[in-house]
C-alpha cells in the first residue's frame, strides 16, 4: 500500500512505511527524525499515541520550512 506524502502541497506516493517523501523528510531536523524512528520501534509502535505525535511534529516541521522558502 502507499500514502500521498502529508508535506504541503507534495503529490508524491510515499510506501506506508516511509512517513513522507525523501525530499520533505530531509526537511525535518534529526531529533524529530529521531523521535519518528523511535516511536515507530519497527512497527511495534503503530498506533501508539507517541507515534501519532511523533509524527505530528514532523509533518509540522516540515510544513513550516516548506513556507518560509
Amino acid at each position: 500500500m502507499a500514502h500521498l506524502c502529508p508535506a504541503r502541497r507534495c503529490s508524491v506516493e510515499c510506501p506506508d512505511q516511509k512517513l513522507m517523501c525523501p525530499e520533505h523528510w530531509r526537511l525535518v531536523p534529526r531529533p524529530l527524525q529521531v523521535a519518528v524512528y523511535t516511536a515507530y520501534d519497527h512497527g511495534r509502535g503503530m498506533g501508539s499515541y507517541a507515534l501519532l505525535a511523533a509524527q505530528t511534529d514532523a509533518i509540522q516541521a516540515a510544513n513550516a520550512r516548506l513556507t518560509r522558502r
